[in-house]
């Protein structure tokens, strides 16, 4: 297989896992102990034990990167980009979700691209975008007379920033050449160490008090997959297809998530929702299948003396 198809089976091996991260996330929500602040401590304090024998072995190229790279790439994969995703699950679908961080994330990765790295927007790619964006407004809208919609606005809102804290992360990540490990690691006790001292001051260790089953399950889920394994693959895309083609991957998971979430939530989307995603797909063919400029490998610059 060709490095560009490595990166590709990264890329939609990162979307699987997201998708199924939104079903379970907001199957586990309706039953828990634990509330989002609560799972969101769990999450960096359980990424940032599996990352420590990576910055064991390997220093970290933090020198390369300016105060506000390295502040946009803790939050925008980190704490900020969890409290807003998971958050969002309290007041909308999980369909909802998948319907908009990962899609408005490929709109704003594109144009935060072309804009500050220079990755050319072609045509077709441009499209694209265009159709993710208005089938991501079409599954939204249709949603709005439904059961969630008194209160579905708040996690369209949160979503919504979700996708841009991403789309920043996504472009932080490409310009700064960090390789995949690195940028996790940064990212997973950065957001530990910016995330926890006030948690815990301010709450104490709440998860704690959860059952021994719910904290395990919570910190393989949130931990293990969502802030690490899946945050891993998906920059392996990144670094082999460039920042806009990778996020264009990521917008199919809204069809993986309405999916999973018909069939182990009830979730059954309407008409206009199918129609949506339907168009969503067709974006993220065009989207991808566009040559991109900046789409070469990127390996990480040797480091400065």
């Amino acid at each position: 297989m060709s490095r560009e198809g490595w990166g590709w089976l990264a890329a939609f091996s990162a979307v699987s896992m997201w998708a199924g991260w939104a079903v379970a996330t907001r199957f586990l929500l309706a039953g828990a102990t634990m509330d989002p602040f609560d799972i969101v401590a769990v999450r960096f304090l359980t990424a940032g034990v599996l990352m420590l024998p990576h910055v064991a072995r390997h220093r970290l190229p933090l020198a390369r990167l300016s105060a506000p790279e390295l502040a946009v790439i803790v939050a925008g994969s980190g704490v900020a980009f969890s409290l807003c995703n998971t958050s969002g699950l309290v007041f909308a679908p999980a369909a909802h979700g998948g319907a908009m961080t990962s899609p408005l994330g490929a709109v704003f990765t594109g144009l935060l691209a072309h804009l500050l790295i220079g990755e050319r927007l072609g045509r077709k790619s441009a499209l694209g975008l265009a159709m993710i964006g208005a089938g991501t407004a079409t599954i939204v809208l249709a949603s709005l007379g439904g059961a969630w919609g008194e209160r579905s606005w708040l996690g369209h809102l949160l979503f919504a920033a979700a996708g841009l804290l991403w789309a920043s992360y996504s472009v932080s990540v490409r310009g700064a050449r960090l390789a995949a490990l690195d940028a996790v690691a940064i990212s997973t006790l950065g957001s530990a160490l910016v995330y926890l001292p006030p948690y815990l001051l301010l709450r104490g260790p709440r998860f704690l008090a959860a059952p021994p089953g719910e904290l395990a399950v919570q910190a393989a889920l949130h931990g293990g997959i969502g802030a690490t394994l899946s945050i891993i693959l998906f920059n392996l895309g990144l670094v082999r297809l460039g920042a806009a083609r990778a996020a264009a991957a990521g917008a199919l998971t809204p069809t993986l998530t309405a999916a999973m979430a018909a069939v182990l939530l009830g979730e059954v989307p309407s008409v206009a929702e199918a129609a949506g995603m339907a168009v969503l797909t067709v974006g993220v063919w065009l989207a991808s299948g566009a040559r991109l400029s900046s789409a070469d490998p990127l390996a990480p610059p040797p480091p400065r003396p």
